[in-house]
């Protein structure tokens, strides 16, 4: 798919997310200011949120149940990571499960594209998906996060799959996975660790808006794009 109009992104922060989780895909996705293919609005509960590294970073709209109103406008959601574990701010935010952070996410998942030329897509960088892991939106798919996290990320999948009365999804080791579309036709798509986000990032600026355009903006940001290291899923097929 080749789009030829603008896609609203919705980019969302918590205390202690990680710098790179935030900055990657927002550097891939606005190619250094210079592309206009996407139009990124960043999100907090408070107006300034810290990452774990110390970055002070300023919202653009608050991140509360007025927000949810809005959704409908946004044809992406990116959700960041940080550092997880026990007693880590990752394993304390996915444990508020009814804070506006996590319902937001959960709400989005719920959505339907806007229409046939404008998708949706849910896009997770580094431990971010211990947030999607533990709302339950990983059933049946595959995914994939930090090595570090893999375990972690499984049991999370497992446990809220157990609530749910779903099917536990499957974590692989991979700079990215397109699971493909829910029941709901939101893309689901989840990047492994810190500066797996650029890949991810740039997989996804080439299914919507071509691999010339990927390419262009990987020379521009002088990285090399791994874009064989991830994995894209038919179904539930490898290919």
């Amino acid at each position: 798919m080749v789009l030829l109009s603008s896609l609203n992104v919705l980019l969302i922060l918590f205390p202690g997310f990680n710098t790179l989780d935030m900055n990657g895909p927002y550097e891939v996705l606005r190619k250094s200011g210079l592309s206009q293919n996407f139009n990124v609005t960043v999100a907090s509960e408070t107006d300034i949120t810290t990452s774990i590294e110390g970055l002070h970073a300023r919202r653009d709209i608050a991140l509360n149940h007025a927000l949810f109103q809005q959704l409908p406008d946004y044809d992406m959601l990116v959700v960041p990571g940080g550092v997880a574990g026990p007693g880590s701010a990752v394993e304390a935010q996915a444990a508020n499960i009814t804070s506006p952070f996590m319902t937001l996410i959960k709400e989005f998942a719920g959505l339907a594209p806007s229409s046939t030329a404008r998708p949706r897509v849910l896009l997770s960088i580094c431990t971010g998906a211990m947030f999607l892991g533990t709302l339950g939106i990983f059933n049946d798919r595959y995914c994939t996060t930090h090595w570090k996290a893999l375990t972690d990320l499984q049991k999370s999948v497992n446990d809220a799959a157990a609530r749910t009365h779903g099917r536990p999804g499957t974590v692989v080791p991979a700079r990215f996975v397109d699971s493909g579309n829910n029941t709901r036709g939101v893309r689901i798509i989840s990047s492994g660790g810190v500066s797996a986000g650029l890949d991810a990032s740039l997989y996804l600026v080439k299914s919507l808006y071509g691999e010339e355009e990927a390419l262009d903006t990987a020379e521009m940001l002088d990285y090399v794009w791994r874009k064989t290291d991830g994995v894209v899923l038919d179904g539930m097929r490898y290919y």
